[in-house]
């Protein structure tokens, strides 16, 4: 093996490892803007490390200017989706106020000038409404309290025994109705939570 090449197995091997650990933070990390994080940064530069020990192993100008090209396009998507997730979940409370540093968004939610008294279509809070800190609806009903989410994810209806013999029963006669569990779920949640 050339130098090159130990310096490109390397690379490769290092953006590797960033790929992995990316993958480990999506899955171990509690916050959304930790999963983020996660999934964002260390993706991008994993991915520009593999690009470039590919580029000195095929040391081909016209690979290396394609793999600059698909690299710069994933340089400039990845940042602004990673930031659309994180304002969707600012603005659908599942970002609490002790999970960020500096709040630039609130201020702009809570802005009084704003003509339209009601929720978007969209689900999303209003623009300029409802998260004025004297508002009524200053978070949504849909938050997942961070202590209240392993919770959230068990299904109680699993637990409930089936028949034992499925020979001859009909299939829509199984318990899969899961819409009342989940409701009850998210009352249990709403009630827990220490909000004013």
């Amino acid at each position: 093996m050339s130098a090159l090449e130990i310096i490109a197995t390397v690379l490769i091997g290092a953006g590797l490892l960033l790929a992995v650990v990316a993958a480990v933070g999506l899955n171990r990390f509690d916050g959304v803007l930790m999963r983020i994080h996660a999934a964002s940064k260390p993706q991008t530069l994993g991915l520009m490390f593999v690009f470039t020990g590919v580029a000195l192993v095929a040391q081909s100008w016209s690979l290396a200017g394609f793999l600059l090209v698909v690299l710069l396009a994933q340089m400039g998507t990845v940042p602004v989706a990673s930031v659309m997730v994180g304002r969707a979940a600012f603005r659908r409370g599942f970002v609490r106020g002790g999970d960020y540093a500096f709040d630039e968004l609130s201020d702009r939610l809570a802005d009084a000038d704003d003509d339209d008294d009601d929720d978007d279509e969209d689900g999303f809070l209003d623009d300029h409404e409802g998260m004025a800190h004297d508002a009524e609806d200053r978070f949504p009903e849909n938050v997942v309290h961070p202590e209240a989410a392993a919770r959230a994810m068990t299904n109680r209806n699993w637990d409930e025994p089936e028949a034992v013999g499925t020979a001859g029963v009909d299939i829509d006669s199984l318990d899969v109705d899961l819409e009342d569990e989940t409701e009850r779920e998210a009352e249990e949640v709403a009630e827990r939570d220490p909000r004013p």
